[in-house]
């Protein structure tokens, strides 16, 4: 497993965890920990009137009790419903679970991060139940997990990813697949002929770009010179400035949302791919054309402009 893997598969995991919500979310952190643990850990379902008790999955080695928070499109929006939930799940547990449960954790897809009201509610129930172990398990805990699997228990969670060597080697072909459904997107764009202006040397730390992404796109800048070939002899002359409009509209709009920047880096290659599973071939003329576009300026902002004002 190279390090491009590990980056590809970073952002798989983000785009994973904002789609799945509820049981699917309750689902998917079960596969992984059944992966990590075998048998040791043990799925549950509620049966009836019985109810799950309070329980999402239980870990028998350490007496964990896990109970899961799938937003939909991760998002930490619903704080009241979300510190309601924590206090109500964990009674349950509490009161239904005295002999099995020595520690207690909320599993969260909040990739963005947790509202402080939810820390806070965890240490109100730490001081309150100083006999049980509390815990948060979000992105980072679940990274975590997974990066301990082998490669093909990783591709079965997330789907295959490109190595440095895919890198190396962009196939045409996928290229020009992957610039014809994305200008089919830009057909109603009208091309400028505004000059294009050279990235700034450190574009990448003044946009704030979490490692991977910069990694990625610095990787993605030994093909960009490729896309910009192949989008000069393109038949269609101006698709590439209608391209390059297109996506600095979508950039701004994401921007506007008030995204993190890896949030918007990760919704603008699920925009150039679409959703679901992705060939590595796929995602290295993703990854090229994403660069491309950084480095002509077209998404993401030059040093001298906003970031410096």
């Amino acid at each position: 497993m190279d390090l491009t893997q590990e980056y590809w598969w970073k952002v798989l995991l983000e785009l994973k965890l904002r789609k799945v919500s509820g049981d699917a979310f309750q689902n998917f952190f079960s596969d992984v920990m059944h992966k990590c643990h075998g048998d040791d850990f043990v799925r549950l379902r509620p049966f009836g009137s019985k109810g799950d008790k309070g329980c999402d999955g239980y870990l028998q080695s350490s007496g964990q009790v896990f109970q899961c928070y799938g937003a939909i499109n991760g998002d930490g929006g619903k704080v009241n419903y979300l510190i309601g939930k924590m206090k109500e799940d964990f009674e349950k547990a509490k009161e239904k679970l005295p002999s099995i449960m020595k520690e207690w954790c909320m599993v969260h897809n909040l990739v963005d991060g947790l509202p402080i009201d939810a820390v806070e509610v965890l240490e109100e129930l730490k001081k309150e139940n100083s006999d049980i172990k509390f815990g948060f398990i979000g992105l980072e805990g679940i990274e975590r997990r997974i990066s301990a699997l082998d490669r093909t228990q990783v591709e079965s969670l997330l789907g295959p990813v490109a190595t440095n060597l895919d890198a190396r080697n962009l196939q045409i072909e996928e290229l020009r697949e992957l610039v014809s459904a994305v200008a089919k997107g830009a057909e109603s764009m009208t091309a400028t002929s505004s000059p294009i202006e050279p990235v700034p040397a450190d574009k990448l730390d003044a946009n704030d770009l979490p490692g991977h992404w910069r990694s990625l796109i610095a990787g993605g800048w030994q093909n960009a010179h490729l896309v910009a070939s192949y989008l000069d002899r393109h038949p269609e002359p101006l698709v590439g400035e209608r391209i390059a409009r297109l996506f600095n509209e979508k950039y701004q709009y994401f921007k506007a949302q008030h995204l993190s920047p890896g949030a918007i880096m990760n919704s603008l290659y699920e925009f150039v791919t679409g959703a679901g599973t992705v060939s590595p071939e796929r995602q290295v003329a993703a990854q090229a054309l994403l660069a491309h576009l950084f480095e002509s300026c077209d998404i993401f902002e030059n040093v001298t402009e906003e970031i410096t004002a």
